[in-house]
C-alpha cells in the first residue's frame, strides 16, 4: 500500500517525526513517500495513493504578527486545484490520517475541519506546555509526554475513540477521532511522543481505520 505523507512547518521537528512514523507504517506493509505540502498536493493531481497523511503545520499564518518572519517560507493556502485533487482522493476511497498539527492546517479552506472531522479555532483552541498526558479509550490506557490540544471543534459526525487528560486542564480532550475514513490522532508533537511504543500501537489502530481495515 502507498502512503503520501505531507510534512513540514514551524515549531515542530517534522523531518524526524515523519521518518519515525514512516518506519511504523513500513511494519504494517505501507510504503510512505514523505514530501512537502505543496508537492503533496501536486502529486495528488496525477497519482493515486491508498492513504494521505498530514504531519505538517501549514496554514495562512495571518493570525498573529509573530508568524511574520516565517510567512514567506511556510505560509500556504491550497488552491481550488489542490482542493479538488484532495477531494478526488477521498471520493475514490482513499484514507486520510491527520496528525497533531493537521487540525490547524489549511485555515483558508472552509471545508477542511469537516473533512478531517476536527478543527482548530483561533481564540478558542489552545494547549498547555508539554506534560504527561493520560490516554484512555479504544482499548488503550497509558501515559505519554506530549502537547495536548484543547477545545478543538468537532464535526457533528465525528466519533471520539480516545481522550487525553493533563494537569491544569479540567476536562478530557479528544486525541483519536474518526469521521468515516478520515482519522485524526492529536498526539505527536516531537520524538518523545512518537517514540513512545504506545503511540505506535495507537497509530496502527488509526491507520487501519483510515484504510477501512477496522471499524471505528
Amino acid at each position: 500500500m502507498k502512503n503520501l505523507m505531507l510534512s513540514g512547518g514551524i515549531f515542530h521537528p517534522f523531518a524526524e517525526t515523519s521518518h519515525c512514523i514512516a518506519g511504523y507504517l513500513d511494519r504494517l506493509g505501507i510504503h510512505s513517500e514523505i514530501v512537502g505540502v505543496q508537492d503533496g498536493f501536486d502529486r495528488l493531481q496525477s497519482e493515486v495513493f491508498d492513504l494521505v497523511t498530514i504531519n505538517a503545520l501549514s496554514w495562512s499564518m495571518t493570525q498573529d504578527d509573530k508568524y511574520l518572519p516565517f510567512r514567506d517560507e511556510f505560509a500556504f493556502s491550497p488552491t481550488a486545484t489542490d482542493r479538488a485533487a484532495f477531494e478526488t482522493h477521498l471520493a475514490g476511497g482513499g484514507g486520510l490520517l491527520g496528525l497533531h498539527t493537521a487540525a490547524i492546517c489549511f485555515d483558508s479552506w472552509p471545508e477542511w475541519p469537516s473533512i478531517l472531522g476536527v478543527g482548530w479555532v483561533w481564540g478558542q483552541s489552545h494547549h498547555p506546555m508539554p506534560n504527561y498526558v493520560r490516554i484512555e479509550g479504544h482499548g488503550e490506557a497509558f501515559d505519554i509526554w506530549d502537547e495536548l490540544y484543547c477545545d478543538l471543534t468537532l464535526d457533528p459526525d465525528t466519533q471520539v475513540l480516545a481522550t487525553g487528560t493533563v494537569a491544569g486542564v479540567s476536562t478530557s480532550q479528544p486525541v483519536l477521532t474518526t469521521k468515516g475514513r478520515s482519522v485524526y490522532l492529536a498526539l505527536g508533537h516531537d520524538m518523545t511522543a512518537t517514540g513512545n511504543h504506545n503511540y505506535e500501537q495507537l497509530l496502527a489502530n488509526a491507520v487501519k481505520i483510515a484504510l477501512g481495515q477496522r471499524e471505528g
